[in-house]
């Protein structure tokens, strides 16, 4: 986990259910899921309540950019998580392989918490190497564009910790 504002952020692939209870008892606070009602989201959401976690789906089916008319609720999501965190919350973020789409939507994140594109894409790095090195130029792109709606990305990162 980084510390960003009063609160962390840590991403990863699609956690197993029996896992779930361990990130509670680790302090985690938020599940972010941003896996497809068809990839079982709704079952992980269920049982990610019943170990104690608060759960957040932001339902993308795939690594591609949303559809314009997905861009209004994604950036409110983001608005949302950006505050949860900056107040104190512990999230994960995952997807399916904790990449394309946990790439895009982690980094779009970082930027709305105020961090400028360099410290965004490092702290991506560290939170995990590999989800840095395959989110790609266009996912990148989207991010920004993401990011950009929630009017927050421009904010001094104050509170930022790094590890």
């Amino acid at each position: 986990m980084v510390g960003i504002g009063a609160g962390a952020v840590a991403i990863s692939h699609r956690p197993k259910v029996r896992a779930l209870p361990a990130m509670k008892a680790a302090g985690v606070t938020h599940l972010v899921t941003l896996l497809s009602e068809r990839e079982g989201a709704v079952a992980l959401g269920d049982a990610a309540r019943v170990a104690g976690l608060q759960w957040i789906w932001v339902d993308l089916p795939n690594g591609q950019q949303p559809p314009p008319e997905r861009r209004p609720g994604l950036v409110t999501a983001l608005t949302e998580l950006a505050g949860l965190v900056q107040d104190g919350a512990r999230v994960v973020i995952h997807c399916s392989a904790g990449i394309h789409r946990t790439g895009m939507f982690s980094y779009a994140l970082l930027r709305a918490c105020g961090l400028d594109p360099e410290a965004a894409m490092s702290t991506l790095a560290r939170l995990r190497a590999v989800t840095a090195e395959g989110i790609g130029e266009q996912r990148v792109s989207w991010a920004e564009d993401l990011a950009a709606g929630t009017g927050r990305d421009r904010a001094i990162a104050t509170g930022y910790r790094s590890p």
